[in-house]
């Protein structure tokens, strides 16, 4: 046998491009029921939104460690079709349900409640398929190319959000992502034989959840990437759905000025993506990760003592670049530090400590952004300083720093 050329290995399967399309088209169909049901909750009072946001996020936490162990034992192709499938029904059977009673709470209740329980099987399982899907090396661009279609279509999908609320409300919305999950489910049969079957795991769910607690907490890489990982979304998870509408509002600029700004941190993200996607991470991710969270400190440093639109853009920008670098390289370290039989349970505990970081971050950050004497630019000035740190310990870590991708 010959070995392969330069040329082949550096080419991402066919396979990968295949459930990427399928899961763009998924994400458009995602943004557009969550803009709408956020939509249609404000309706009832700030009180019911914020009631029924928890009912959504309560049971996927709740559950974020079974559907990962779950997705592991049984395959994760497998539960992504069983979830996709429970969402294709849900979705589809939510337009004959407007159409008869309307959009009231009790409905937006059961709705928030059914999705959160689907999404704990459904996240685990999606966010572990790059993993499956492309050889080690590849995971950087694979990431990479999601990443940038996460940008593309997080303006895309609150645009047709918007423009299907508006004319059908929630009915609309329901049917639509129907459909995007009916093509998301064409997509996983077509690759069903194509990824290897799940590995051996223990008997018992509780042994399975313990012995992924164990892996990702037990390998001295994978527990560093989870603090690192799980200190930074407290501080810089927060920026888009809540420092920068406050740190707007205190400039006296309009809701489009904010969403604006928004866009800039988006746009230095997919700078980053891009780069990574044509040519590949950086070598030694561990280090550029940590450079990332000390462009994205002087990103918020420049958000908190600048006034001036451009400037304030700019600075949005360079913290986007910034933690578009530090999420390019250490997701993919992270998900080739343990094997592929436990990325579903690395996945589900990521997301639950980046889920529990965010319910401790954004009640304390826009709590002391009220506080007089600090308000939101103290606040991004806390969070420059605290990002600036994280990356100063991330670089005395030889284990960090001494990383590599494959």
């Amino acid at each position: 046998m010959t070995p392969p050329t330069d040329s082949d290995t550096q080419r991402i399967p066919v396979r990968y491009w295949i459930w990427l399309f399928g899961a763009a088209v998924s994400l458009l169909g995602d943004l557009t029921m969550s803009f709408a049901i956020g939509w249609s909750a404000t309706r009832h009072g700030g009180s019911v939104a914020g009631l029924v946001l928890l009912l959504a996020a309560a049971p996927r936490a709740t559950l974020l460690l079974v559907g990962g162990a779950i997705g592991d034992r049984y395959g994760a192709p497998r539960v992504l079709l069983a979830s996709c499938t429970a969402m294709f029904v849900v979705t589809a059977a939510l337009v004959p349900a407007t159409l008869a009673v309307g959009e009231p709470v009790w409905l937006l209740v059961i709705l928030a409640l059914v999705v959160g329980v689907i999404d704990a099987f459904f996240l685990p399982s999606s966010r572990s398929m790059p993993r499956l899907l492309v050889p080690p090396e590849q995971v950087p661009r694979a990431l990479a190319s999601f990443q940038v279609t996460g940008v593309v279509f997080a303006v895309t999908g609150t645009a047709v959000g918007g423009v299907l609320v508006s004319w059908a409300g929630l009915t609309a919305a329901g049917g639509f992502d129907a459909l995007t999950f009916g093509v998301m489910i064409v997509v996983l049969l077509l690759l069903r034989k194509t990824i290897a079957p799940p590995g051996r795991m223990p008997a018992g769910m509780l042994r399975s959840i313990g012995a992924g607690i164990r892996v990702a907490f037990g390998r001295p890489l994978t527990r560093a990437l989870l603090i690192t990982m799980t200190v930074a979304a407290g501080l810089l998870m927060p920026l888009d759905a809540l420092l920068f509408p406050l740190l707007a509002r205190d400039h006296g600029w309009n809701a489009a000025t904010a969403g604006l700004l928004v866009a800039s941190r988006s746009l230095g993200v997919g700078v980053i993506a891009l780069r990574i996607l044509m040519r590949g991470a950086f070598p030694r991710p561990g280090i550029f990760a940590a450079i990332g969270l000390l462009v994205a400190a002087v990103g918020l440093l420049g958000l908190s003592v600048l006034d001036p639109l451009p400037l304030t853009f700019a600075a949005g920008v360079l913290s986007g670049i910034g933690v578009g670098t530090f999420t390019g390289h250490v997701l993919p370290l992270l998900m080739n530090s343990v094997e592929r039989e436990f990325q579903s349970r690395l996945q589900s505990i990521v997301v639950l400590a980046q889920s529990l970081a965010l319910m401790v971050a954004n009640p304390l950050l826009g709590g002391l952004a009220d506080v007089s004497g600090i308000g939101i630019t103290g606040v991004c000035l806390g969070i420059s300083c605290a990002a600036a740190i994280t990356g100063c310990v991330v670089l005395t870590r030889p284990v960090l720093r001494a990383a590599t991708v494959a």
